[in-house]
């Protein structure tokens, strides 16, 4: 069959995919339909990178390592030449293959006998039907990962960590001029939430977000000074309560982390937590 072409019917059996994967964790399972999904409609190019899994990920917020590791030692998938593979997929993709062959075949022939016998003028060929494949695009995807990727910024560094869901609709919303701005945002957020002595009149990161509050502030007119050390304080809370992403932060920007406790903003038990040592 060209390349050009793929399967409209693939056979599926939903009582045995729920049996095969009643043992998986909730998100390996949703990645793993998410998966077989792709596999049929790339082709069977489903490719083993980095932007792939981001995208199978993306709803569990991208931790994309230990839902492949699991997959891969449940016997779920396998790894071949650069992409992902699952034996029942190789199966059923080969048959429809197959069977497409022999179907266009016998279509062609019989078109042929047809046209052969002086058939009237408004007989018509069987028609065959050709789909390109629909397969990832990949400059789409990576831009939803690079969106995914500001926005954790934006959320480590926010102080009022509220309905993060709604959040991450709406900053993909963003003014596309602000979209790769993340520390910007949390800064402008943080001013606005710590400027309220009463916090109930405070808007949820994902109000401020929808209301496009960020093209209200002038954050230019602030003072070196004072942008420094706003910015020193909206790290604070991710340094003294470390994720993943706010250690592997304070690994690259030492002498960031440096400033910060020389202004006592945190201690040196936070530092040790944070896994670095300072000169």
């Amino acid at each position: 069959m060209s390349e050009d072409k793929k399967m409209i019917f693939i056979k599926w059996f939903p009582d045995d995919v729920l049996n095969g994967t009643s043992m998986l964790t909730w998100q390996s399972e949703l990645t793993y339909y998410r998966l077989i999904n792709h596999i049929y409609t790339s082709n069977d190019n489903l490719f083993d990178d980095e932007i792939t899994w981001q995208v199978l990920t993306a709803k569990f917020n991208g931790n994309s390592a230990p839902i492949k590791d699991e997959l891969l030692k449940k016997n779920k998938i396998y790894i071949q030449d650069g992409k992902i593979k699952n034996k029942g997929c190789d199966k059923w993709l080969k048959e429809a293959k197959d069977n497409f062959e022999t179907n266009s075949e016998r279509g062609k022939r019989g078109a042929e006998a047809r046209w052969k016998k002086d058939a009237p003028s408004n007989a018509q060929a069987l028609a065959t039907i050709s789909y390109k494949p629909l397969t990832i695009n990949h400059n789409k995807y990576k831009d939803e990962v690079n969106v995914f990727n500001y926005f954790n910024e934006f959320w480590e560094l926010v102080t009022n960590k509220v309905s993060k869901g709604q959040a991450l609709k709406n900053y993909k919303k963003v003014d596309k001029d602000w979209l790769a701005k993340p520390k910007e945002l949390a800064e402008m957020y943080n001013q606005h939430y710590n400027s309220l002595t009463d916090k109930t009149f405070a808007k949820q990161p994902s109000s401020w977000l929808s209301a496009m509050n960020y093209l209200d502030e002038t954050p230019k007119e602030l003072s070196i000074a004072n942008k420094e050390n706003s910015e020193f304080e909206s790290w604070v809370d991710a340094f003294k309560n470390p994720t993943p992403f706010s250690i592997d932060y304070a690994k690259k920007h030492k002498g960031f982390v440096e400033k910060m406790v020389e202004k006592g903003m945190i201690t040196d038990k936070d530092v040790k937590n944070l896994g670095i040592e300072l000169l």
